[in-house]
């Protein structure tokens, strides 16, 4: 019987002693092997050597790889021959597309105390402005620290912050909003306050602005004279006699008519404005609105109401000539416009009728 020894069969040695090293690798490192002779062969190029093999082998078991991609990138970075030349330049390594973990830990650090920041901004103003408020309400700046009051002639600053009701020391804003209520009580209590206007001045501090009704005449009464605005109002206070600048009227009482008096009064020039010393209402049962106007040279006009701001202005005219001939009397403008001495008991035309006549025509057309 014939021993047959290993020697007689060295590729079937060659087998058995390669099969325990292919064992011992793992199954990547055997796809990874048969991929090499698989392109090996598209390529034409020799198998690989077994010692190649086994040179793989102790490298993979002398290091563990990290990953299966990097392993394959290992591998695919080994030179390879393509038509008889080497490829010296290197694909590039494949990596996750917004960076490793590492790189993108500092970002990351960055975004979390970039909101931390902002998240503490927002909180932080949110309880701030509450005690701001808070704090302003309760300290002195809050409350009101005096009242100013400018634009007032007749009236008394004192009698106005009296009127407006505010209150030093006590809270300023709800005074402010109350400010409309208040100037509405000063324009009732005192009729010359036209508008009052109430303004913060400084940090607590209010400037009241009032603008008054100007005077126009003074109301004659029992020998006491009461002051008439420009809105027909009689104030009803007792003051002095007027020193000639404005008008006095006589036996008034009610406010539409002084309007209609005072609204003639404006048309008139400052010479007519300044020769009238009083403006007295003497109704007839002819004329319910005639007026007897006294002038300053000694004259006396009848007039009505309605012709005040259109016949008085010749009225310079006629009394040149009566001052031309000596004569202090009385001048109709009633119907038409002439003159008559004080001594003569009905309504005698005087010799200055002829020159009165030539004007009466043009009155007529006023």
């Amino acid at each position: 019987m014939r021993i047959i020894s290993r020697e007689e069969f060295p590729e079937e040695n060659k087998e058995q002693e390669d099969k325990p090293k292919q064992e011992n690798l793992t199954p990547w490192q055997l796809a990874n092997m048969e991929y090499l002779k698989q392109k090996a062969l598209e390529n034409g190029e020799p198998e690989i050597p077994s010692n190649t093999s086994e040179q793989l082998v102790e490298i993979s078991n002398t290091s563990e790889p990290a990953d299966d991609k990097n392993e394959e990138t290992d591998f695919e970075d080994l030179p390879t021959a393509e038509n008889g030349v080497e490829k010296d330049e290197e694909e590039p390594v494949k990596g996750p597309k917004n960076g490793s973990f590492l790189e993108r830990l500092p970002n990351i650090k960055h975004e979390r105390n970039r909101r931390l920041v902002r998240r503490s901004s927002i909180l932080i103003g949110l309880f701030s402005i509450p005690a701001i408020l808070l704090l302003y309400y309760i300290s002195p700046l809050g409350k009101l620290g005096g009242v100013s009051v400018k634009g007032n002639e007749k009236i008394s600053a004192e009698i106005i912050k009296k009127e407006l009701n505010f209150t030093v020391g006590d809270n300023l804003w709800s005074q402010y909003f109350d400010r409309k209520d208040n100037v509405k009580n000063l324009k009732r209590q005192e009729l010359q306050i036209e508008n009052a206007e109430v303004h913060i001045d400084g940090f607590n501090h209010f400037e009241v602005q009032v603008k008054e009704y100007p005077e126009v005449a003074y109301l004659e009464s029992n020998g006491k004279y009461s002051p008439v605005i420009s809105n027909g109002k009689i104030i009803p206070i007792e003051v002095e006699k007027s020193d000639g600048e404005l008008p006095i009227l006589e036996n008034f009482t009610g406010s539409k008519r002084i309007l209609k008096v005072l609204e003639g009064y404006k048309k008139l020039t400052e010479e007519v404005k300044q020769g009238i010393s009083q403006i007295k209402y003497a109704p007839t049962s002819e004329n319910k609105e005639l007026l007897e106007i006294f002038m300053n040279d000694g004259n006396k006009v009848l007039i009505s109401i309605r012709d005040l701001g259109s016949k008085m202005k010749y009225y310079p005219q006629i009394a040149k000539e009566m001052n031309d001939k000596e004569i202090k009397g009385v001048v109709d403008m009633e119907a038409g416009i002439y003159s008559y001495p004080y001594n003569e008991n009905s309504a005698t035309e005087d010799s200055t009728q002829d020159s009165i006549d030539q004007s009466e025509t043009p009155v007529g057309n006023d």
